[in-house]
């Protein structure tokens, strides 16, 4: 039972009640409220966020403010013309009245190898901007693993800063038993620019089959420059395979997620290849 309700209007406020009452911060509250409802956080005291007013911004990246919502992002990228085919992360979160009260920074704080946020925010070199310290902190090392996030009792998240990658192909799916309202039971996601069938750049992300999303940058460095073929890729997915550390749970076993591992990325080798997005 909810005993106390604070609504601080400024960052400075928002930090001393935070460490002062150790009440958890929600925008939302989509996730918060579920959670005590089933007893899996047990709290009497509760901050809403949402007289901090900050806007989204655009510089060399894209800053996405606590309090923004889903459906508030899907129509800044469109406006701006920036990174739009986060849209097809954001229409498979939740339902409507999901994306129009959740936000991207309470994605980011869940801290869920399953979020499907959490795994865009990998896959563009998120940082966390963090309230009252200043600290910009990368995400990988921001969330330490399931719901493990890096915060002193006075911080919050203010924040996250995304960069901005236009012209490139894009490909994003997640398995589970339907399209939304489901956590996955493995997804993957994606960025790739070429030119005369080599690659310039590229960015590959798995979720739920680790603690923590899956990224590796020195492979994704090792083959920059490489012909795209399908050889390449049956590489790609057997190290990514090896890398994973899936564990078994109801919706899914190790050993499928394993294979899922593999068989996401050849199939994403034939969409990119065909210059396709994927619609599920």
């Amino acid at each position: 039972m909810i005993k106390n309700y604070f609504l601080p209007k400024t960052v400075e406020e928002l930090s001393e009640i935070k460490a002062s009452t150790k009440g958890f911060l929600f925008s939302g509250g989509t996730d918060l409220f579920v959670k005590m409802r089933a007893n899996a956080i047990k709290t009497d005291t509760v901050i809403d966020t949402k007289a901090i007013i900050e806007g989204p911004k655009i510089s060399d990246k894209l800053f996405i403010p606590l309090n923004f919502t889903y459906s508030q992002l899907r129509e800044y990228l469109k406006d701006n013309n920036i990174n739009e085919y986060l849209n097809n992360v954001i229409r498979l979160i939740g339902s409507p009245m999901i994306r129009n009260r959740g936000t991207p920074v309470g994605n980011i704080a869940n801290a869920s190898p399953a979020g499907d946020f959490v795994l865009a925010s990998y896959l563009l070199n998120a940082k966390v901007i963090v309230k009252p310290s200043n600290k910009k902190i990368p995400i990988e090392d921001f969330i330490k693993g399931p719901g493990k996030i890096e915060l002193e009792d006075n911080e919050f998240i203010f924040g996250v800063e995304l960069d901005i990658k236009n012209d490139y192909k894009f490909y994003f799916e997640k398995v589970g038993r339907r399209n939304a309202m489901i956590i996955s039971i493995a997804s993957i996601a994606i960025l790739l620019k070429e030119s005369s069938n080599k690659i310039d750049d590229i960015a590959i992300c798995y979720g739920s089959v680790g603690p923590t999303i899956l990224r590796e940058k020195l492979l994704e460095e090792k083959v920059k420059g490489k012909e795209i073929s399908l050889e390449l890729f049956e590489y790609l997915a057997s190290e990514y395979e090896k890398l994973s550390n899936p564990i078994t749970d109801v919706r899914a076993s190790k050993e499928y997620r394993k294979q899922l591992v593999y068989n996401l990325m050849i199939k994403a080798y034939y969409n990119l290849k065909e210059k396709k997005v994927v619609d599920i």
